[in-house]
This record gives structure tokens, sequence and C-alpha cells, in this order.
């Protein structure tokens, strides 16, 4: 599954306990017990928190990767922008540390 589809699956929950909030109101509203409907809607919330949860620490075991990749790209960029006072090709140098930033800008929008 996707982390687009794990957000759009979590969303539905989200509207589905909504919709059991609005459900228990309603029954309260016409005198009848809720109790069935509020211990489904705390399951239901229970189940998203820890969906939540995993989704987390997938993007952050995600983002530990992605750092790493982003301090490698960083470490180079930076070597080729003190490289550049005295490169003989100027625009070259700039075309290499451009690529570089592009790299790590493509790896952190691999987590959005």
């Amino acid at each position: 599954m996707t982390p687009e589809q794990r957000l759009e699956f979590v969303n539905f929950l989200i509207f589905l306990r909504g919709k059991l909030q609005k459900l228990s109101l309603q029954l309260l509203l016409q005198g009848l017990d809720p109790t069935p409907v509020d211990k489904t809607e705390a399951q239901l919330a229970q189940a998203i928190r820890e969906l939540r949860t995993r989704i987390m620490q997938a993007w952050q075991a995600d983002a530990v990767q992605v750092m790493a990749e982003v301090r490698s790209v960083n470490e180079r960029a930076q070597r080729k922008v003190r490289e550049l006072d005295s490169a003989v090709d100027k625009v070259e140098k700039v075309a290499e540390i451009t690529q570089l930033i592009d790299k790590g800008l493509a790896a952190v929008l691999r987590l959005v």
C-alpha cells in the first residue's frame, strides 16, 4: 500500500468515525442508548491512532535513509562550492552544484 493509499484509508476511517459520532448524538436526542455506537466509535478511534503511529514510524524509517542521502549530497555540494573559487569553468561547477541540490531535493520529495 502506497503512503497516499494509507493516508486515504485513514481519512476514510476518520470520516466513518465522524458518522458514528453523529449517530451517537442522534440516538441521544431520540432518547435511545448510544452505548453500542460509542463503543464502536472508541474502537475505531483506537484503530486510527494505531494506524497513524504505524504511518509515522514508516515515515521516520524512510526519513532516516533520506537524511543520510541528503547529508551525503550536502557534503559533495559543499566541496564543489569550495572548489568554485579556483575552478576554471565556473559555469560547469555551478551546474554540478545544482545537480547535487536537485538530487537532495528529489530525495526529500520522496517523503512527501
